[in-house]
């Protein structure tokens, strides 16, 4: 399938040098920005025949599929734009700014007739699904609580246009959330209803990218977030996200069943290897010796083959498998991960517990 990538920014060269290393099956046959010269340079580095403005890619009859890498509050528009043109797309985390938004592409595409898709594609790799194969084959019995926690200290420090990441549609929900969110119903399905509080620790920020070094930006979204969740399964999870951390040794996901700990390795990444600390460990350390006491968690190998710890593409590669099967990818976890942000923002605005309206079927 030819495909085009809309948007040259920073994380555009990871998708197109991964689905050029990965998917021998898609073809990258065009860049666009909006800045012409910058998809020029994208396309002459990775030998990608055209390039040009998004109009350009909206009115190409050879493009099929759109990859969606513009700024997150465009992304709403673009998808808009990109299946009133008959093209399919997929589009990075997050799917919208607001629920009504994505279900109103949701809905656009099935009126085309179109596939849609969305960041982040992370679950599908080896790590959480040897984590999901784990949990359903009870290697820590029946879980029961979830605590996962984002904490860092923001994007200034690596990103050179770090101002969307403190507005609206930023912060470190809107950043990292999807990751976390995703992993979550991916291992034990839709989320019921959550409860959270927001703040906002410091009132701007200083970039420390060389170009910039030392300019000051403002902060006009919360930039922590402590959230209680509850899946439709009973399970709880304690989740915490925050630019406002400059070092934690908070675990960054651990599942806790009736007869063991698991670690997950880190959401944002496609590859790792889980760790086990099961009940007779524990019984061993009560009444065993001092050599047993240890408390060391059980590495175990990932089950499914391994393509890279950070990598972008499966996502694409998913939807395209599935179009060529004759289904088509609605983007029913990313709308539910679009419910479960916007209703901690307003649970952290009302204070108040807040139901989700949408659910989405597990995956296999």
């Amino acid at each position: 399938m030819k495909i085009g990538i809309m948007g040259c920014g920073v994380i555009s060269n990871q998708y197109i040098k991964d689905i050029q290393r990965l998917y021998k099956n898609l073809e990258i046959y065009m860049v666009a920005d909006i800045r012409k010269e910058i998809a020029e340079q994208t396309a002459r580095e990775n030998q990608i025949p055209f390039w040009g403005m998004p109009e350009q890619m909206l009115d190409s009859s050879d493009v099929e599929l759109v990859v969606n890498l513009t700024p997150p509050t465009l992304h709403t528009e673009m998808n808009r734009k990109i299946l009133l043109a008959g093209k399919h797309v997929y589009c990075e985390k997050p799917f919208a700014i607001s629920l009504e938004e994505a279900l109103e592409i949701q809905n656009l595409a099935k009126q085309q007739g179109l596939a849609i898709g969305c960041a982040p594609d992370t679950f599908l790799g080896s790590s959480i699904s040897t984590c999901k194969k784990l949990i359903e084959d009870g290697w820590i019995g029946s879980p029961l609580y979830v605590c996962a926690n984002m904490l860092n200290s923001g994007v200034e420090t690596w990103h050179p246009r770090p101002e969307p990441f403190y507005e609206k549609g930023g912060g470190p929900l809107y950043d990292m959330g999807p990751y976390y969110f995703s992993a979550l119903v991916t291992l034990f399905g839709p989320v019921k209803s959550v409860f959270a509080s927001a703040r906002k620790g410091f009132l701007e920020r200083t970039i420390y990218t060389e170009e910039r070094f030392g300019h000051k930006i403002a902060v006009n979204t919360p930039t922590h977030f402590a959230v209680i969740v509850e899946m439709e399964k009973g399970i709880l999870a304690n989740m915490n996200f925050s630019f406002d951390i400059f070092k934690s040794t908070m675990p960054l996901f651990e599942i806790y069943g009736t007869d063991g700990t698991m670690e997950v390795p880190n959401p944002n990444m496609a590859g790792g290897t889980p760790k086990i600390y099961r009940r007779e460990q524990m019984l061993a350390e009560c009444f065993g010796g001092a050599d047993q006491r240890e408390g060391k968690f059980s590495s175990l190998p990932e089950l499914y083959q391994n393509i890279g710890v950070y990598v972008r593409g499966a996502g694409v590669q998913d939807m395209v498998c599935k179009l060529h099967r004759n289904e088509k990818e609605d983007a029913q976890l990313a709308v539910h991960v679009i419910d479960i942000i916007t209703s901690i923002l307003k649970s952290a605005e009302t204070d108040m517990p807040q139901n989700l309206v949408t659910s989405c079927k597990e995956r296999g």
